[in-house]
């Protein structure tokens, strides 16, 4: 009787609003051809691989947390201090899914980044991405 005038909302069905992959293999990289594309096209393929990777990590938490243009765009106004933030907060995520809490895999991916080195950052990122969906040997 003391539930009866608390009403609990229904719980609803996650709806995506992305195309999500059906393909785990989607997300599945070759991390060193990516290095090898990022540096032979002076970054512009690193562009695409971020792209690939807020993808993933989207398809990771069942959630549009994050956006390729969103980043792009405020990476591009705060002159990078954006990106910064960025790899550290998606390397916290991607810990989390991962169940990786005991490791400091966002400080790691911060100082990466601050020191220069971010596709070093997204290397380990994505070996985490490659792991979740199923793929260690790449």
């Amino acid at each position: 009787m003391d539930n009866f005038f608390v009403q609990q909302a229904p719980r609803r069905p996650l709806v995506y609003d992305w195309p999500v992959a059906r393909d785990p293999d989607e997300h599945v990289k070759n991390i060193a051809l990516c290095l090898v594309l990022s540096l032979i096209t002076c970054g512009i393929y690193n562009l695409y691989w971020q792209y690939q990777q807020i993808l993933a990590v989207n398809d990771m938490l069942l959630e549009e947390k994050y956006s390729f243009w969103h980043w792009l765009l405020l990476t591009f106004v705060t002159c990078g201090l954006y990106h910064i933030y960025h790899e550290y907060r998606m390397s916290e995520d991607i810990a989390r899914v991962c169940e990786r809490r005991e490791k400091n895999d966002g400080l790691v991916s911060l100082l990466l980044t601050i020191f220069a080195l971010s596709m070093v950052a997204d290397a380990i990122q994505q070996s985490h991405i490659n792991a979740y969906f199923g793929d260690e040997a790449l």
